[in-house]
């Protein structure tokens, strides 16, 4: 059984057991970051608007809490690529993004102290020549978008945020509660169907609600729902365990990319160290319980930091995640019926996304005449989102992309190549 750090770091909370209503303007399905912001920006826009928003177990049960609470104001890593963003610029979307996203969290940080949202750095780290040659690239293309990132001799870092993720769920929710929202908790959903006049939403317990209009909001779960047509993606999983607390300075929030990608990071003087999408295990929603899952962590942990790899694990989680093929949201109506609006596959873009998704899917909801002009154009440039691979190959007539040649001119011998001990970790 796992036990997620975040939850038992909170009072004990005792989740809606209230029925659902039989009808609701709004139906949102999911009460992660996504769900939640979501239905506050709609009550926001319409207020007095019935919206209710059902979780099969609790606000913040999914991805949403099951992470290192790390949020990175680069929402589109893609868009760091010339000609990845259909018509649009990607650098001037990746710019507008980043601020709006450093916007909601400043915002979020004074209506929701308990969450614990800090500004902080990111740093990226390369522990080969080859990820380290890669970084360089990233930290001028992130340059290029006009955001400051400072670049070192394992890699680059650049401002960001953390938070306490189970408790901004909560106190997300609380705020859905007082503005006049429903949150229906311990309610699985089986299907979302059209209906002549919008939507019916069938529960597990054999209970309907019919609703205008319904937001899937599900993530890694959307699986397990009957849908016309289901999204776009795959599942992966993310594994992490907490330690015992150390009088240890690190205020930094760690990312090393690679195969079994490590990240890591301290809160309370716990080391919280995770890996995302480890090979070689059994897929499934409850992957996150999996020994075998938790014993790869602890290798990567040894490689990554040897000097905490003999400090016990206190808490073991992890969970699924939704990813699609580009890597980024899929925010679009159902092909079936525009009353149906998908808002998941948030995989790729961590929790920032998810807070500020709500004015990216407005319009979808609401109408045009709802529109904030901004997400909409993000939202299309995400649609268009490509990975234009022959200019990252170097594959053209002018020679060698930038990558290929800090390869080249590092020789294979580059910065962090043959690194035991990964920066990050100090003790007093």
């Amino acid at each position: 059984m796992t036990r997620v750090y975040w939850r038992d770091a909170l009072p004990d909370r005792v989740p809606t057991v209230e029925p659902p209503p039989a009808s609701a303007d709004v139906a949102v399905i999911g009460a992660g970051f996504a769900g939640l912001s979501i239905a506050l920006d709609l009550l926001e826009q319409r207020p007095g608007s019935r919206v209710v928003v059902l979780e099969a177990r609790h606000a913040g049960f999914g991805a949403s809490g099951r992470n290192a609470g790390g949020v990175l104001p680069l929402g589109v890593l893609p868009w760091l690529l010339p000609g990845s963003a259909g018509v649009h610029d990607p650098r001037e979307m990746q710019r507008l993004l980043h601020d709006r996203i450093n916007a909601k969290m400043r915002m979020l940080r004074d209506s929701h102290p308990a969450g614990e949202i800090t500004r902080t750095r990111m740093r990226l780290i390369g522990g080969s020549a080859f990820l380290a040659a890669g970084l360089d690239v990233v930290a001028d293309a992130v340059t290029a978008s006009g955001i400051e990132a400072e670049q070192d001799a394992t890699g680059f870092s650049l401002e960001s945020w953390t938070i306490q993720p189970a408790a901004l769920a909560g106190s997300l929710a609380a705020e859905l509660s007082a503005a006049g929202g429903k949150l229906v908790e311990n309610t699985p959903v089986d299907s979302v169907e059209p209906a002549d006049d919008g939507v019916t939403v069938r529960l597990r317990s054999g209970g309907v609600l019919r609703a205008g209009r319904a937001v899937i909001c599900s993530g890694a779960y959307t699986g397990g729902l009957s849908l016309p047509d289901p999204p776009p993606g795959r599942v992966i999983h993310t594994y992490m365990r907490a330690g015992e607390p150390e009088a240890a300075e690190d205020d930094l929030f760690h990312t090393a990319p690679g195969l079994g990608m490590a990240y890591w990071r301290r809160h309370d003087g716990r080391l919280l160290f995770g890996g995302l999408d480890l090979g070689g295990l059994t897929p499934g929603a409850r992957a996150d319980a999996l020994p075998k899952a938790h014993q790869k962590v602890d290798r990567l942990l040894a490689r990554r930091l040897p000097a905490e790899a003999a400090a016990p694990a206190t808490h073991r989680w992890g969970g699924p995640l939704h990813v699609t093929p580009a890597e980024v949201p899929h925010l679009a109506r159902s092909t079936v019926t525009d009353r149906i609006v998908h808002a998941v596959g948030f995989a790729g873009s961590g929790v920032a996304l998810t807070l500020t998704a709500g004015p990216l899917v407005r319009d979808l909801v609401l109408g045009p005449e709802a529109a904030d002009p901004e997400g909409v154009a993000l939202r299309e440039a995400m649609a268009s989102t490509i990975i234009p691979w022959r200019g990252v190959l170097g594959v053209r007539s002018r020679g060698p992309s930038k990558l290929a040649r800090r390869l080249l001119q590092q020789g294979f011998r580059g910065r962090g190549a043959g690194t035991s001990e990964w920066p990050g970790v100090t003790k007093k």
